[in-house]
């Protein structure tokens, strides 16, 4: 392990303390690196956390690592009790940096504590190095030049297929079949993102519960997703629709997002943007979205609340684990709502953590080199801090449908449920007379009121006994049934469109045949069909026979 390397050149430098993060999982790996260090400089190794009123000594036994009791008892403070001994050797101690529940006193005596082991080495004969774990460690300024932090990161994709062969090899044998490749592949995928240790506990469990790599790859997916969401992590599952309507323009960005993820990209000195923001009115489609480009990407989408980040014990450990795993697995980071985590930026009722937050992130997205690619939806532009803001490449200002966008939502929908009617390659059941008449019906519904208002229609018909089956008359009486958004908040929208100048717009200018053609004031525009003959229809359509 790269980390224990960098802690030996350390010792060789006299250096006498260090820090490092780890994951818990790789705590028998962490023992089986030190061991051997401790071999090769001559000294014990020793280790203690919280459970153990004596510290223990790792041996090497059958291969393994083992821990034996020694008789040097630790009554309360273990620091104490090291700085007053003069026994040589590694000493491993854990969760001692964790202050999240330490009154201010005792982290400032173990403030102290550290500093005095640092000076006092100086000038101290005895071999004596101390290694502070944790899983997340946050040194104060006065320990930072003292105390070097080194990490254990998460495995790369090459480790993963590593230990993934070892074990599965031993167990269930993986093949050169092209299914079993196949397989293969979706179980390292399943595996990144878990620490070493835990990779292995995991896939030895459950290669004793099943002989088939794919299923395995489903058991661990399961897991992961299980733990994950136990952190405040969520994965999102994909669209229930294969695109997004009329948003052309966010579609073509994506697209070519994912051609600058790939190795070609690279190899001409292009990097892929880092994220994007999109604003706009509820019900519009961006959350949507988020999940067509997860889905465009080919990775998974991960939906993070900015709120709950704050609202943690540790807000701070937990944006970092969260940035840590997503830049493991290569995911799309969801901020839904973004805006709403930064409603006390200005005053710092919260202390100050949202701006220390921001800037971790900021710090990120700036530098980190992973695919992972960032979505967040606002509602409000003005509550995004300006530093953070501009780390977003690209702005999308997602609006209320026009009558050409309003016409691809309809035939989504419609396909998904009612595909006799209008399946693929089906020619659609209604003139354009009828569409254009429906389409009015519904300008200025949102995405989601259309989907909806499709969905009731489907619902109804299956309780009326005829499902699969629907008319114009239908959707407009669905329409009746609800008020729209854009009426109820319009003064909230009309706020957030006035904020759509600093935005691209995410799709192209109504151009269909459905379009309503600009005009100037007082000027005259025959409508693309005619409404009384329009209105004439509809009574013939209902004239008793």
């Amino acid at each position: 392990m790269k980390a224990i390397e960098d802690w030996n050149s350390l010792a060789k430098a006299d250096t006498p303390i260090v820090a490092l993060e780890y994951y818990k999982a790789d705590l028998i790996q962490i023992f089986s690196a030190f061991k051997q260090q401790a071999r090769e400089q001559d000294l014990p190794l020793y280790y203690w956390n919280l459970g153990y009123s004596t510290i223990q000594k790792v041996e090497l036994s059958q291969g393994k690592c083992r821990l034996y009791s020694t008789n040097l008892a630790v009554d309360s403070d273990v620091l104490e009790f090291l700085l007053a001994s003069n026994e040589p050797g590694i000493f491993l101690l854990d969760d001692l940096l964790n202050f999240d529940d330490a009154n201010p006193v005792l982290q400032q005596r173990h403030e102290a504590q550290l500093s005095n082991t640092f000076f006092q080495s100086q000038w101290s004969d005895v071999q004596q190095y101390w290694v502070l774990m944790g899983d997340y460690i946050q040194l104060s300024s006065k320990l930072q030049p003292l105390i070097p932090t080194l990490k254990c990161p998460l495995p790369s994709v090459a480790e993963v297929a590593e230990i993934m062969d070892e074990l599965c090899d031993r167990h269930l044998g993986l093949g050169g079949t092209e299914d079993a490749k196949i397989s293969r592949q979706r179980l390292v995928r399943a595996c990144q993102g878990l620490p070493r240790g835990e990779i292995r506990l995991v896939l030895s469990r459950y290669c004793a519960l099943t002989a088939s790599v794919s299923a395995l790859a489903e058991l661990v997916l399961e897991y992961k997703i299980d733990k994950l969401q136990g952190e405040g992590l969520e994965f999102i599952s994909e669209p229930d629709v294969p695109t997004a309507g009329g948003m052309d323009l966010i579609v073509a960005h994506v697209r070519n997002v994912a051609k600058l993820m790939s190795p070609e990209a690279k190899a001409y000195s292009l990097t892929p943007p880092k994220g994007m923001l999109l604003l706009g009115p509820p019900g519009t489609g961006k959350s949507l979205t988020a999940k067509l480009t997860a889905k465009e990407l080919g990775v998974p989408l991960l939906g993070v609340s900015w709120g709950n980040i704050l609202s943690t014990k540790s807000p701070d450990k937990t944006l970092s684990k969260l940035l840590e795993i997503a830049g493991t697995i290569n995911a799309v980071i969801f901020f839904d709502d973004f805006d709403k985590g930064f409603a006390g930026w200005k005053s710092e009722a919260d202390g100050g953590v949202s701006k220390r937050l921001a800037q971790k992130l900021l710090t990120w997205m700036q530098e980190h080199t992973s695919n992972t690619f960032v979505v967040a939806t606002i509602n409000r532009l003005e509550m995004i801090p300006s530093e953070l803001r501009r780390r977003f490449n690209d702005m999308f200002f997602v609006d209320i449908p026009h009558m050409g966008a309003i016409y691809e939502i309809f035939q989504l929908h419609l396909a998904k449920y009612f595909p006799q009617q209008f399946g693929k390659d089906l020619s659609s059941p209604w003139t354009k007379r009828q569409w254009y008449s429906l389409l009015k019906w519904y300008l200025g519904c949102t995405p989601a009121e259309i989907g909806n208002a499709v969905k009731r229609c489907a619902e109804r018909a299956f309780c009326q006994g005829h499902p699969g089956q629907i008319t114009l008359e239908d959707l407009k009486y669905q329409r009746s049934q609800f008020v729209l958004l854009s009426e109820t908040y319009s003064e909230d929208i009309q706020h957030i469109r006035n904020h759509a100048i600093y935005a691209r717009p995410a799709s192209s200018p109504d151009n269909s045949e459905f379009a309503i053609a600009p005009q100037e004031l007082f000027e005259y525009q025959p409508p693309a069909f005619d409404e009384i003959e329009e209105a004439g229809a509809r009574i013939e359509e209902f004239r008793p026979r």
